[in-house]
């Protein structure tokens, strides 16, 4: 956790210059960040039907840390929702969304929740999560349903 918080806090500054953000745009740059840090990162992953937009494994302890990242450029109703989908098999659950989105994102999302902001080509945590030491469930899950080679996570 704390790897992925310097990661993503080193940060340098590019300008003031505002663009359009997509979802695909912002989920290739997280991705991008967090496989030149030594992540192993995957995009669009899918566990039990769900789709998660980043999933990246922090390897640096006895078992991977799983770090889920749900990446909006919109609020929508369903959000909390997806977010409770993601807990069984989750370490670290956040939201990233554009910093023009913070105010009203903050106050929905709960404790439990982390939140990354997006701004100028950059991530910033401004919210942590809560550790809910579910990650090893993946590794799991990806057997069960896929057997053991496809299970790469440990």
């Amino acid at each position: 956790m704390l790897y992925l918080l310097a990661v993503l806090y080193n940060s340098s500054c590019r300008g003031l210059m505002l663009k359009t953000l997509s979802e695909a745009s912002i989920v290739e740059s997280l991705y991008k960040k967090l496989a030149s840090a030594g992540f192993t990162v995957y995009k669009n992953y899918r566990v039990l039907g769900y789709e998660i937009d980043v999933l990246a494994l922090e390897n640096w302890s006895s078992r991977p840390i799983i770090h889920v990242f749900e990446v909006k450029t919109r609020v929508k109703p369903r959000l909390i929702k997806q977010l409770y989908r993601r807990i069984p098999f989750s370490d670290y659950i956040y939201v990233v969304i554009p910093y023009t989105l913070l105010t009203h994102v903050y106050r929905k999302i709960e404790r439990v929740f982390g939140i990354v902001i997006y701004y100028n080509d950059d991530f910033y945590i401004v919210k942590q999560p809560e550790f809910l030491n579910n990650g090893k469930n993946v590794c799991k899950i990806a057997i069960e349903f896929s057997g053991p080679s496809s299970c790469s996570l440990m």
